[in-house]
């Protein structure tokens, strides 16, 4: 299928540093919101890195609690002998003598053993340097305020080692009583983690609140500097461009920022702040361990690479797609008349059926790279949980890893494939804010714009006087719609512009109203080069109303003045009234407080022209510009109207375009424009005594 002028660009990379670089300018100013965010994310993750370990230590000091028996001379092997002396060198606080036993004895608690090399305590376990049976260290008064028989136990000062097999034959109440510490241990466990849980909620909360109000400015400033600049832009830039396109730049294209801000960033930044913490986590709490778990990673990236291209090549053909249907319904509806009228509904049925149907496939075609991805990252998850299980758990039966370290391996192992998943659900967006960037800078980067003078010119004071010297103006560079024209317009006269359609009528106007400027020759306002007055000084100083007027969505009263304050209330109806546009705006029951929906619906064509009539004259301007203004009027609002202009025109330089004669009867000059160029210039009178091209025209408008 040809590619279609509503189609969005195919633009843009998954991640593209010079487009970030720009979007941080717009970031900047409020950098400091932004540090406060990140600052609290860092709390956030450190929370949330804390949960694991915090439940290790409740583990493997309240829950488990073991210790193992360490006899120095029980064994002769070298390893098992450095083991033990190594012990003694570096947890002689941890150090528990044991009394009653020949030699050096020690209980030691089992979380410590599980830091050495595994395969050195199985040395030393098979030489009887380390007991293979676990003790339980207890309170020396909780074990003899409980009543127990102590025999078997081994004493060492105010520690007691209870076997653990011994707690079968316990009764519960003598077990509360004895491990007593362990439950308030576990008590204050439980409380710590809680208060964590409600600083997360809090500092997660006000960390979301800083990067909502960041991301909400940001796209404030963004959408302002997007109208800005659209507002500086020549209206051929406007002749390229459809409206609904330039809308969506202000629009979805910023809300899919705001989506970035708020969703990937903090995001993506929290994932790489755990990611960090839970790789360093891991390898501190058993590196062999680590390793085993990230087994599956050069698996995961190669899955990741291709996912990547496949993604993004189908995430590309659905966005085209999209915008074809939006194109493809736009049509449809704005035509629905001729499309009943010629009774084409099934034939434009069958057409949105097959762009419909490309859509659907564009877009399973995107669901089944999903649909393998996902389930493979949940694959490789599950492997390194399950080689995790076997490989530590086997560690913990032969007790050289504790089991709080395994629970809290096994936490960590899913939060460090939690980022990778995320990558992948968070794909598309970042590539949609790439694209949206893209076109947003590529609009902002567009400079067809009529410049400001660099030395501009203001006159104290306008005559009126107008003067077009050899004026050429092509819209493309190739076709030239004015050729050579050349003519004057003088202080408070009434010049009218006739022609067939296409004659350069209208180009004139935009002309001088500097829309466009011009390839050759010059316009002068005064004597003065129209290029070297400031846009804003000129226009002031010129009232245009338009054959299609726009009528903004507002009251009667804001339409006049558009947001002028210094025009009064005053001057308002009395402006109204000399344009006789106060006979229908007093019917009205809101009367000037009346309001209009958009582009006027609400009014009839002739109360729009009269509506634009007295917007015109409420500034006041020098010069009048009427271009086909009263064209679709009726009868009885025409002569309001020429009645009207007959007052308006006294003392202003008026340039009047119109295809109706009679209306132009009585202008001072007519000009008659013929392909680009100005062919005749006269009264009615003298050119219709020419028999020329306006005799034609009068001749053609007259024959009945």
């Amino acid at each position: 299928m040809a590619h279609d002028h509503h189609d969005e660009e195919v633009l843009g990379k998954p991640y593209d540093a010079r487009l970030v670089k720009r979007l941080l300018k717009y970031v900047r100013p409020y950098v400091r919101y932004v540090v406060v965010a990140v600052i609290i994310l860092i709390f956030v993750a450190g929370f949330e890195l804390a949960i694991p370990y915090i439940t290790k230590l409740a583990i493997d000091d309240y829950i488990v609690a073991t210790a193992r028996l360490v006899q120095v001379d029980a064994g002769t092997g070298t390893d098992a002998g450095a083991l033990a002396r190594a012990f003694i060198e570096e947890h002689s606080d941890d150090l528990l003598p044991v009394e009653g036993l020949p030699g050096d004895a020690f209980l030691v608690r089992s979380k410590h053993l599980s830091g050495y090399d595994p395969r050195v305590v199985a040395r030393a376990t098979d030489a009887g340097v380390i007991g293979e049976a676990n003790y339980y260290l207890a309170d020396r008064e909780s074990v003899e305020r409980s009543g127990v028989d102590a025999t078997g136990f081994l004493s060492a000062g105010s520690t007691v080692g209870i076997p653990v097999e011994r707690f079968a034959e316990i009764s519960s109440e003598q077990i509360w009583m004895i491990r007593e510490a362990d439950f308030r241990g576990l008590a204050r466990v439980a409380l710590l983690i809680v208060t964590i849980l409600v600083l997360t909620f809090a500092f997660s909360l006000f960390q979301i609140n800083m990067m909502e109000l960041t991301s909400q400015r940001v796209m404030y400033d963004i959408r302002m500097k997007v109208l800005g600049h659209l507002q500086r832009l020549s209206l051929s830039f406007f002749d390229k461009n459809p409206v609904g396109r330039l809308v969506t730049r202000a629009t979805n294209d910023v809300e899919v920022l705001h989506e970035m801000f708020t969703s990937i960033v903090i995001m993506l930044l929290r994932d790489v702040f755990i990611l960090i913490g839970v790789i360093i986590l891991l390898l501190r709490l058993n590196w062999r361990l680590a390793l085993v778990c990230f087994a599956v990673l050069p698996f995961m990236a190669w899955a990741t690479a291709i996912f990547s291209v496949r993604i993004r090549d189908a995430f590309r053909e659905v966005r085209v797609r999209v915008a074809r249907i939006n194109a493809s319904l736009q049509e449809n509806i704005g035509g629905m008349r001729v499309t009943q009228i010629f009774a084409r509904e099934l034939e434009s049925y069958r057409r949105f059926a097959k762009i419909n149907h490309d859509n659907f496939l564009a877009a399973m075609r995107q669901i089944k790279v999903f649909a393998v991805f996902m389930p493979l990252m949940e694959l490789a998850s599950s492997v390194a949980i399950g080689l995790v299980i076997w490989y530590g758990g086997g560690k913990v039966i032969q007790n050289t890893l504790s089991l709080g370290t395994l629970v809290a391996f096994l936490s960590y192992v899913q939060m460090f494939f939690r980022p990778i998943r995320n990558l992948a659900e968070q794909y598309s967006t970042m590539q949609q804010a790439m694209a949206s960037s893209e076109r947003i800078f590529l609009l902002l980067d567009n400079e067809e714009i009529i410049p400001e003078p660099t030395e501009p010119q203001v006159p104290v004071e306008v005559a009126g006087h107008i003067g077009f010297e050899n004026v050429s103006f092509s819209y493309d560079g190739n076709e030239y719609v004015l050729r050579d024209v050349s003519f004057e317009v003088e202080p408070g006269e009434t010049v009218a512009i006739v022609g067939a359609t296409g004659a350069g009528k209208t180009s004139i106007i935009s002309l001088l109203e500097r829309f466009y400027d011009i390839q050759k020759g010059r316009i002068t306002l005064d004597g003065v080069d129209i290029r070297k007055l400031p846009k804003k000084f000129l226009r002031s100083h010129l009232g245009l109303v338009m054959q299609d007027v726009f009528v903004f969505a507002g009251d009667i009263k804001g339409n006049i003045k558009l947001g002028n304050d210094a025009i009064t209330d005053e001057e308002l109806r009395a402006v109204a009234k000399h344009v006789n546009a106060d006979r229908f705006i007093e019917r009205l029951p809101a009367g000037y407080d009346e309001e209009v929906r958009e582009r006027g619906v609400t009014l009839s064509t002739g109360q729009r022209q009269l509506l634009a009539f007295a917007r015109a004259l409420a500034f006041d301007p020098k010069i009048l510009i009427l271009d086909e203004a009263t064209s679709n009027i009726d009868t009885e609002t025409e002569r309001l109207i020429q009645d009207a202009l007959v007052r308006l025109m006294e003392g202003r330089t008026s340039i009047v375009i119109a295809h109706r004669l009679s209306t132009i009867q009585h202008a001072d000059k007519i000009l008659v424009m013929h392909k680009g160029k100005v062919r005749e210039v006269g009264s009615h009178q003298e050119l219709l005594a020419k028999k020329g091209y306006y005799y034609r025209l009068y001749e053609l408008q007259y024959a009945q």
